[in-house]
């Protein structure tokens, strides 16, 4: 995306907010309500009031480059500022030998859209239950996912932007006292994001250890299943560092300019698959009471002396059904035959292995049935 092209993401309302932030003062007083015109000591700026008039995107290009010369930034740095006004913005460059020329092979690309696709999906996910495994992506999760919008890549390595809209520029002129910006959750997942990179990032740079960090950094920032999205952006083949950029829109945070910055290098990688590991040994197994009813029963010889018994159970767990295996002994599985005749519900303690896609039921103990 050229200049030309960022030029027509901004608008009247967050040019304005960008100003104001910059500690500009707006004079509301001028005759011509078609005009902005603000001051900062002995500077002045007028610029049409609504980016819908013909002179808005034709005085613009000037009006940047003031600002450019005044606080010493490129002009691009400048136009992402004002953009993020209400938005927030995550940016990943790629900066790798494949990438110098600002192309990526297509196979890793994919990857790499994959992996931001389903890190944003799993913060939404973990926003709305705090947990370290997420087993089961939400609809609402999905919904959130859309929110989100590719921008154009970048020159210079490879770099991704993803956008989103986290403040209603319109409501927020209105009440902007009134109201907790802070709150959507189109921000807490973008906010979750750049907590789980600095958790990372804190390990590398030993300011914690991953043993302290794990117990409950899942609250507020990095679980098993973001671990495994930032993972798709390692290549297997190939070195490759990836430069993340969070910037959190400005009427958040007011204060224009706020970047959050980690470089993702070899060691973030190796913190992230072990984050992922020790998550899923705790989270892959837990002790509970199951009951249900018995869906199927199967007995099938092992040899000549042994059987193997197994059933299946249909049971509730979080709310959400769920069929179990259960390998059963000898008088438990005559029990259960029983139970399945007579559409008696059965019940049991074990541990459940939830490491597999078919979950099962282990270590039996207090197997009964639960008659009316």
């Amino acid at each position: 995306m050229d200049k030309h092209e960022k030029l027509y993401k901004i608008t009247a309302n967050s040019f304005e907010k960008y100003l104001l932030l910059c500690n500009w003062i707006r004079d509301y007083n001028f005759p011509n309500k078609k005009m902005m015109v603000f001051h900062e000591g002995d500077q002045t700026i007028a610029i049409p009031a609504n980016e819908k008039f013909l002179d808005f995107y034709k005085v613009l290009p000037n009006t940047l480059e003031r600002l450019s010369f005044l606080y010493k930034k490129d002009i691009d740095e400048i136009i992402k500022e004002i953009i993020t006004s209400f938005y927030d913005t995550l940016e990943f460059r790629i900066i790798s030998k494949f990438s110098e020329e600002g192309e990526l092979p297509l196979g890793y690309a994919s990857s790499c859209l994959d992996g931001i696709k389903e890190l944003i999906l799993y913060s939404a996910c973990a926003e709305q239950n705090k947990s370290p495994v997420c087993l089961r992506t939400t609809n609402n999760s999905k919904e959130f996912l859309d929110s989100f919008k590719l921008g154009q890549t970048e020159k210079g390595s490879f770099v991704i932007n993803i956008d989103i809209k986290v403040v209603d520029e319109e409501n927020e002129q209105m009440s902007l006292n009134e109201c907790n910006l802070d709150s959507s959750i189109e921000h807490k997942i973008v906010r979750r994001i750049g907590n789980a990179i600095n958790q990372v990032n804190d390990i590398v740079e030993n300011k914690i250890d991953i043993d302290g960090l794990i117990n409950n950094a899942y609250m507020t920032g990095i679980t098993a299943n973001m671990c495994d999205a930032l993972l798709k952006l390692n290549p297997e083949d190939s070195d490759v560092e990836i430069d993340t950029k969070i910037r959190y829109a400005s009427a958040i945070t007011k204060k224009a300019g706020i970047i959050e910055q980690v470089n993702i290098k070899r060691n973030h990688f190796f913190v992230l698959n072990e984050i992922s590991k020790r998550y899923k040994m705790v989270d892959e197994t837990k002790d509970i009471l199951v009951d249900g009813y018995i869906k199927t029963l199967k007995k099938e010889g092992i040899d000549k002396e042994r059987y193997k018994r197994e059933i299946s159970i249909l049971t509730c767990l979080d709310n959400k059904f769920r069929t179990i295996k259960v390998e059963l002994g000898e008088e438990d599985y005559k029990h259960a035959c029983d139970a399945h005749r007579d559409g008696i519900k059965i019940e049991m303690k074990g541990t459940l292995d939830m490491s597999k896609k078919t979950w099962h039921l282990k270590n039996i103990t207090n197997f009964k049935l639960i008659e009316d």
